[in-house]
């Protein structure tokens, strides 16, 4: 199974008051420390750039330079053209005409070499995702790690998975101040998310995606709570220095809402029975990108209900300290995975 993590667009009840105070930095796993010895774990990481290669390509022998990009590129390269840029097989004998077509438009390329101004090296890059997968490693030593690839698609893409592939969509973690974001029509809440500090966290939420696919025996709102509080304590224990803003895409303000009303959130979902609802509408409004919560204030993020199951694990794995990473990784039951944790904020 892939993944694909694109930026571009896809009654009210008042949560108000502060209803409990928890440490400034949520923890994390209830008292979990996301710590793993890496130390004697060897991981020789290299980030392959794809569009360095593409943008220098000769326009006169692209037909002669497909064998190149099989050779260092492999299966990526095929990705790239069929769901990255959608354009077909490179051995199509309208192959060149649509590449140059790509490579020659002026938007395209102004877009390239905005990109290497922001990333001249992924020297950095490397070793925070070197680590990480250090640590999968460690917890997942039978799994395989990802060919980590970078690409610059026009924006189609941020981050795309494969068997074996991970690719990062660098134009479309530029910055906030991105000239191009706003004339593509992006609402803030998604430009805010669209910087280099949060590759990391989607490459590694991206990977969890594509290695632990949700049981979707039982759709409802819950269970995308927990799965998706899954991926964020997964990612939080693959980069245990990524700050829990990041990793769930809020603002300070975001969380410290999130942190505040806690319970108030929790006692909303319950009593308004939304928790077992399975329609697409209701899952998408709770658990979904957007600007806010739908059912809660302004202040609120979109995905406060994931945070929400994130806490859930957390107390799980709390009130079950014999288990290991792996163990809830693997465990596809949502309803249990509440049971135990005896979640009551």
């Amino acid at each position: 199974m892939g993944y694909i993590l694109n930026y571009l667009p896809t009654g009210r009840f008042l949560l108000t008051g502060i209803l409990m105070v928890l440490p400034a930095l949520f923890p994390s796993c209830g008292k979990t420390t996301y710590r793993t010895d890496i130390s004697g774990i060897e991981l020789d990481l290299e980030i392959k750039r794809f569009e360095r290669d593409l943008f220098s390509i000769d326009f006169d022998s692209i037909s002669e330079s497909t064998s190149f990009f099989y050779d260092r590129y492999g299966d990526f390269f095929d990705l790239f053209n069929y769901r990255i840029i959608n354009i077909g097989g490179a051995r199509q004998l309208t192959y060149p005409d649509y590449l140059k077509s790509f490579l020659t438009d002026y938007l395209n390329h102004r877009v390239y070499l905005e990109t290497m101004e922001v990333f001249p090296d992924l020297g950095e890059l490397e070793l925070i995702l070197s680590d990480a997968f250090k640590r999968y490693r460690y917890h997942f030593p039978g799994r395989e790690v990802p060919e980590i690839f970078s690409f610059v698609s026009r924006f189609n893409q941020s981050i795309v998975t494969s068997e074996g592939i991970l690719g990062i969509g660098l134009d479309n973690y530029l910055g906030t101040g991105c000239e191009y974001y706003p004339n593509l029509g992006l609402h803030r809440y998604q430009i805010l998310n669209m910087h280099p500090g949060k590759i990391p966290g989607d490459c590694m939420t991206g990977w969890a995606i594509t290695e632990f696919e949700f049981n979707d025996s039982v759709d409802n709102v819950l269970a995308n709570m927990i799965y998706h509080g899954k991926m964020a304590c997964f990612t939080k224990w693959m980069l245990p220095d990524e700050p829990d803003s990041l990793i769930m895409g809020f603002s300070a303000g975001q969380m410290k809402f999130c942190r505040n009303n806690e319970a108030k959130m929790w006692e909303y979902l319950v009593e308004h029975i939304i928790l077992f609802e399975t329609d697409r509408m209701s899952i998408q409004k709770f658990t979904g990108n957007g600007p806010f919560t739908g059912n809660f204030t302004h202040e609120s993020p979109a995905r406060a209900s994931v945070w929400l199951g994130w806490r859930i694990v957390e107390e799980y794995l709390r009130r079950n300290p014999e288990l290991t990473l792996r163990d809830l990784m693997m465990e596809d039951d949502y309803q249990k995975i509440l049971t135990l944790s005896r979640y009551n904020p």
